[in-house]
């Protein structure tokens, strides 16, 4: 009687190896089939509208329109500032945007300020 009870016993642990064994590759499954996806889905992307690497740069001349309306011309972008510890900075402005004025004069903008930047 011992030995059959036993024997119940001992499989137990293989049940738990195959249920974990199935849900590791469940998961590597979705993770394969996500990226395969995604490779799929960036490959038709790109044949219908190709990706740039251009960007903004520094001293070259842009018009900056912001969302409110408001245009800058002729205005050289510097790059960006972060507000450091010990610093004033006013609430929420952290990451702005630094342009120069012809005169020499320095404009900051909050980033999410800008609209859309078009190079001259």
């Amino acid at each position: 009687m011992n030995s059959a009870v036993n024997c119940g016993k001992d499989s137990m642990p293989d049940v738990w190896v195959v249920v974990i064994a199935v849900i590791i590759l469940m998961v590597a499954y979705a993770y394969i089939s996500a990226k395969l996806k995604a490779r799929k889905l960036r490959k038709s992307r790109e044949k219908s509208l190709p990706f740039i690497e251009d960007n903004v740069r520094p001293g070259v001349l842009y018009n900056v329109c912001l969302s409110d309306g408001r245009r800058f011309e002729c205005i050289q972008l510097l790059g960006c500032s972060t507000a450091e510890d010990g610093q004033f900075s006013f609430f929420g402005w952290e990451g702005m945007l630094v342009l120069k004025r012809e005169n020499e004069k320095r404009i900051f903008l909050k980033q999410s300020a800008v609209r859309y930047i078009e190079e001259i």
